[in-house]
C-alpha cells in the first residue's frame, strides 16, 4: 500500500530519525512516502520517496510552498503519524504544526494512523483542543507509554482504539560481543530547556570538575540534534569549563556503539536513555518531561533526577549510587530494554491490522458497486 509517515523529520534530530528508520524497516512491503523538514536530505539518507510539510510558517511556504505536499498527499492511500512526542504544549507551536498536516491529511480525504506517539505534558487549553481533534479522527492509535493513554482518555479519545505500545526505536540492537569501555569515562547529552539553562551548566560544571580532579574522568558530550534547538547551548560553556569533545553521531547505531564504550552516561533526551538501555551503560536520566520518567519508573527510578532544582550535590549523590549499582544497573536495563522491544514489536501488528481492514473495506466497497 502507499503510505505516508508524517513526523519531526529530517530536523537533525537522532532520535526522530531513528523512529523512521525503525518504521521503515518494519513494514517493508509498503511504499512510502516521508514528510519532511528537509526532504532532500530524508530521500539521499534513507532511500526512500520524501515530500516537504505542508507550510506552516513564512520560511516554508516560500521554501516549499503547497503544490509539492498536495500532491504527494493525494498520491498515498493512508497516513501515518510516526512517533515521538508530538503532541505536547511546552513549546505550542508543537501542537499546531502536527495538527495542521492532520488537517490536510483529513481534508484529502486519508485515513489516518498514529504511531507509538507521546502525548503530553498539556497544560493550555488550545494544546488540549487539538490533540483531542487529532486523536479523534484517527482510526487507530498507539502510544509508547501509559501516562499518554492515561491523558488521551482524560480528554476524552475512545480508549477501545488506543493501545500501548513502546518507542519504535526499543527495537535496535546492541552489538552482540560486549565492547571494551573506557575507565572513568563519561557520555554527556543535554538539552536547552526552558528557564534552566543557567542552573544546569553551573551544577554539572561543579560536579564534573570535581569528579574530573578525583577520578581524572574524561567527558564527551553528545549532540543528539544540529540545528534547531542546538545542543551547544548547553556543550559550549561546559566544555570551556571542564574540558572534553563535543561529539555529533551521524544515526542511532553509532549512538549505540559511542554509548557501549563509556563507563558511565547522563542524559537528558529521551533516545540517547533509550540508546544508553540498549547499550547497557549505566546512566543517570535528568528529567525535564514526564516521557524521561516513565522511562526510568520502577526499578530505574533511583537513577532519575528532575531538572528543577539540580545541584552538583545530587549529580554526586546520584552518581555515587550508580557506581555502587553498576551491575545491577546493567540487569535492569537489560529487563527493560528486553519488555519494550516485545511491546514496541506490536506497533508493527497494530499498523498491518489497521491496512488489512482498510484494504477489505475498499475491496468491499468496489464489490458493492459492480
Amino acid at each position: 500500500m502507499k503510505l505516508a509517515l508524517v513526523g519531526n523529520y529530517g530536523a537533525t534530530n537522532v532520535g526522530d530519525d531513528a523512529i523512521m528508520g525503525s518504521i521503515l524497516k518494519s513494514h517493508p512491503t509498503h511504499e512510502w512516502t516521508v514528510f519532511s523538514a528537509n526532504p532532500e536530505e530524508t530521500r539521499e539518507k534513507f532511500l526512500v520517496k520524501s515530500a516537504p510539510l505542508f507550510p506552516l510558517g513564512v520560511r516554508s511556504l516560500f521554501k516549499y510552498g503547497f503544490r509539492t505536499s498536495v500532491r504527494a498527499m493525494k498520491s498515498v492511500e493512508a497516513v501515518v503519524v510516526g512517533g515521538g512526542g508530538l503532541f505536547q504544549d511546552s513549546h505550542l507551536f508543537a501542537c499546531f504544526l502536527w495538527g495542521w498536516q492532520v488537517w490536510w491529511a483529513l481534508r484529502l480525504g486519508k485515513p489516518l494512523f498514529i504511531y507509538a506517539t507521546g502525548v503530553g505534558p498539556l497544560k493550555t487549553g488550545l494544546g488540549k483542543r487539538i490533540t483531542r481533534w487529532v486523536y479523534g479522527h484517527a482510526s487507530g492509535v498507539t502510544v509508547r507509554d501509559q501516562k499518554s493513554y492515561d491523558r488521551l482518555v482524560e480528554l476524552g479519545v475512545d480508549p477501545a482504539k488506543v493501545e500501548i505500545t513502546a518507542d519504535p526505536a526499543f527495537l535496535f540492537k546492541a552489538s552482540e560481543q560486549e565492547k571494551t569501555r573506557h575507565p572513568h569515562s563519561v557520555l554527556i547529552s543535554l538539552r536547552p530547556w526552558l528557564g534552566h539553562n543557567a542552573k544546569t551548566i553551573e551544577a554539572f560544571a561543579t560536579y564534573l570538575l570535581k569528579l574530573k580532579a578525583e577520578k581524572s574522568a574524561t567527558f564527551a558530550f553528545v549532540s543528539m540534534q544540529g540545528v534547531r534547538e542546538h545542543d551547544h547551548q548547553v556543550f559550549d560553556p561546559l566544555v570551556k569549563r571542564v574540558g572534553g569533545v563535543v561529539l555529533a553521531p551521524k544515526d542511532f547505531p553509532e549512538l549505540i556503539e559511542l554509548l557501549e564504550q563509556a563507563e558511565f552516561a547522563i542524559g537528558m533526551r529521551y533516545h540517547f536513555l533509550i540508546a544508553a538501555l540498549i547499550a547497557r551503560t549505566p546512566t543517570l536520566a535528568v528529567s525535564y518531561s514526564p516521557k524521561v520518567e516513565s522511562l526510568y519508573e520502577g526499578d530505574l527510578a533511583p537513577y532519575c533526577v528532575p531538572v528543577e532544582g539540580l545541584s552538583a550535590e545530587i549529580l554526586e549523590k546520584r552518581m555515587v549510587r550508580l557506581s555502587i549499582d553498576y551491575n545491577t544497573f546493567k540487569l535492569y536495563a537489560r529487563s527493560r530494554v528486553a519488555q519494550r522491544c516485545e511491546r514496541a514489536s506490536k506497533n508493527t501488528g497494530f499498523l498491518e491490522g489497521f491496512i488489512k481492514t482498510l484494504t477489505k473495506a475498499r475491496e468491499t466497497d468496489r464489490l458493492s458497486q459492480q
